[in-house]
């Protein structure tokens, strides 16, 4: 008994550890919804083993508890669950169902209180956190790197699940195995399915947190497209599509007559509009191509396997139709945009191809604005 009360002690210490690592993670970095629910599964699991060790002392309630901790290894993996579909944008409906339909069975099971009850609980119990594993698996089926990783983490914590259902089924009054051998087996698999289980979500959350800081790296912060160091890190592969006789166009687009709006209506609505003219660019253009703010009111346009003429032809239709884009806001005269437009050339950086574009945008400007020049 001293032995299962030390092994139930250090799985309950052990989730504990990982849903306070993941909800001070959720609290303090701003993530999203699915960590928070990571950290409940890991409480729920804590309370769980909980409760069968408080069913290991006080005998008088160790039925009651056991029926508790039944609910909450079923919420825990239910909770995982949620939040791997939370994460992938996908339905958590069959996860509610299927946690709907085992709480109401193991409920059952203990309100009819049949002789075998506790094994059917159990056997309940480990078919249900097997049935949430393999939401989770689906969630991260097509996954790579560290989702492939989790996947297989949790393919075998499901196989195992599913054992630990099979084996309380063996172990029932008369069955082929005996109690103290279903815990044992539930005693040798459940803290390295914990411990295995909550490095792989402290992994998934240091993930996304790399990634996150990767794209804020790259991304400007007021219009949401990328800044220079995002297309300096995005050109590379676009030059060397170059290189293969594919014509990468490159334009520079400025705002005519910015300084004037930020003069007469204040900086936010100078940003506003910064905002929007990123967002009328990114509309316009097609899903190959690339648009960044390199600095002020100036942006860069990326346009892969595009010739001088189709490039003129895209960038005419951008020109004429920003002025439509803002004819609905009272407090803005008529805005425009000047463009400059050149190809990269064979053997050339990208920085020669931007400057000739950049000199192209200021005859452009030179000559009246609101024009696009072709260097």
């Amino acid at each position: 008994m001293l032995s299962s009360l030390i092994t139930s002690s250090s799985i309950v210490l052990i989730s504990l550890m990982f849903g306070v690592a993941l909800l001070v993670a959720w609290r303090q970095f701003g993530l999203e919804r699915h960590a928070a629910l990571w950290a409940g599964a890991f409480m729920a699991a804590a309370v769980g083993h909980g409760l069968r060790t408080g069913g290991q002392v006080w005998l008088s309630q160790q039925d009651l508890f056991a029926m508790l901790a039944c609910h909450a290894s079923v919420a825990s993996f239910a909770l995982l669950a949620w939040g791997f579909c939370g994460r992938a944008r996908r339905s958590n409906l069959g996860v509610m169902a299927g946690w709907a339909v085992f709480a109401v069975a193991i409920l059952w099971q203990w309100f009819m209180h049949p002789p075998t009850w506790r094994a059917t609980s159990r056997m309940l119990t480990g078919v249900g956190d097997a049935y949430m594993v393999g939401w989770i698996v689906a969630m991260l089926w097509h996954k790579r790197g560290i989702g492939a990783l989790a996947r297989w983490i949790m393919l075998a914590y499901g196989l195992y699940a599913l054992g630990v259902g099979v084996a309380a089924e063996l172990a029932k009054p008369g069955g082929l195995i005996s109690d103290q051998t279903f815990i044992l087996v539930l005693s040798i698999g459940t803290p390295t399915g914990m411990i295995g289980t909550g490095v792989m979500t402290l992994l998934i959350v240091a993930s996304d947190l790399a990634k996150g800081l990767r794209v804020q790296a790259r991304t400007d912060a007021l219009t949401g497209v990328l800044n220079r160091r995002g297309v300096d890190e995005t050109v590379s592969s676009l030059l060397r599509g170059a290189e293969r006789i594919d014509p990468l166009t490159v334009v520079v687009a400025d705002l005519d007559h910015f300084k004037a709006i930020n003069d007469r209506l204040g900086h936010a609505a100078g940003d506003d509009v910064l905002t929007r003219f990123a967002q009328h660019l990114k509309a316009s253009m097609r899903s190959q191509d690339v648009v960044a703010r390199i600095g002020g009111e100036e942006f860069v346009l990326l346009l892969p396997r595009t010739d001088a003429v189709d490039a003129m032809k895209l960038v005419e239709r951008l020109r004429l139709t920003v002025p439509e884009s803002f004819a609905l806001d009272d407090h803005l005269e008529r805005v425009s945009a000047s463009f400059g437009v050149t190809q990269v050339r064979e053997g050339e950086s990208f920085d020669e191809a931007l400057r000739r574009a950049d000199d192209a945008l200021y005859c452009s400007k030179s000559e009246g604005r609101d024009r696009a020049t072709y260097a």
